[in-house]
């Protein structure tokens, strides 16, 4: 390998969130997750740092506490953390001894369990349990074994709609964005219990529209903001998400050119200030005289 070649990296040492209450953050990571502080300290410029060790790992997690840089506001869905568990079970468990609420899950994907809880200040957890047993892999009636490294672009219907059904979450979010997987499986997939399939399938510019209503009502915002730049949402779904409580899915739509100028107009008089932005930007780009 040359020199070229070689990573620049050689490994990831820590990973940094920025939180309105240090103290609160700490006790959440240690007392409810075990991680331990392996050092605290006071920056020049005063930030408060804390680095806590995550066990069976290299990487450490820092939080830092500044309030000259003004208010934390987390955004949802915007990030999450991973970390595996032993057993879901006793975990999920622990968490309700501990007034800890499981928000999404448990959901079984064949080769792992993986459950939300939500840490301090709007930060995501996932807990996973990874299995060692892997379900067999979805047949065709004649007995032929299909899996991830079946499907190409030129799949047939019947396959991806086999492979819709399988236990292996890359295997269906692969399926979920392919342009010729059918309007049955892509129904299916916008309501597979894994939100990342959900999400892959909401990018979909072939979905049925029954699926595009099933999306547009889906409780997590990250799939109605990716289903709102769809290029083809009808004019109903539009309208639907319109009313969208979060402003970030009403932007997500604002952005959306292939939308009809009357549903970019009445997202020009949103309340949001973003929303208001981005359908101006959008409009203006809508009317600008093709070269």
């Amino acid at each position: 390998m040359s020199s070229s070649d070689k990573p620049l990296v050689k490994k990831l040492l820590h990973t940094r969130m920025r939180v309105n209450d240090l103290d609160r953050t700490i006790r959440f990571y240690r007392d409810i997750l075990g991680l331990r502080v392996s050092r605290t300290f006071t920056s020049p410029r005063g930030s408060r740092i804390a680095y806590l060790w995550i066990p069976g790992s290299d990487v450490e997690l820092e939080i830092t506490e500044f309030e000259a840089s003004g208010p934390v506001n987390v955004p949802p869905d915007l990030v999450h953390l991973a970390f595996e568990v032993a057993n879901m079970d006793e975990t999920i468990d622990r968490l309700a001894s501990l007034n800890v609420p499981v928000t999404d899950g448990p959901t079984h994907t064949g080769h792992s369990i993986f459950a939300f809880i939500d840490a301090p200040e709007g930060y995501e957890i996932e807990l996973i349990q990874t299995l060692h047993t892997a379900p067999a892999p979805p047949a065709l009636p004649g007995g032929e074994e299909l899996e991830l490294g079946s499907i190409g672009p030129d799949s047939s219907p019947e396959i991806l709609s086999e492979l819709s059904k399988s236990h292996d979450r890359w295997v269906r979010e692969t399926v979920a964005g392919h342009p010729a997987t059918p309007p049955e499986a892509l129904l299916t997939l916008s309501m597979d219990p894994d939100p990342l399939v959900r999400e892959v399938a909401a990018q979909n510019p072939f979905l049925p529209e029954e699926a595009f209503q099933v999306l547009s009502r889906d409780p997590k915002e990250v799939i109605r903001s990716v289903l709102a730049k769809n290029i083809s949402l009808s004019e109903e779904i539009a309208r639907t998400l319109l009313s969208d409580p979060s402003p970030w899915v009403r932007e997500s739509l604002a952005w959306n050119e292939a939308l009809p100028v009357g549903i970019l107009d009445i997202l020009h008089k949103d309340e949001h200030p973003v929303v208001r932005s981005a359908a101006t930007f959008t409009l203006s780009e809508k009317n600008r005289p093709a070269k």
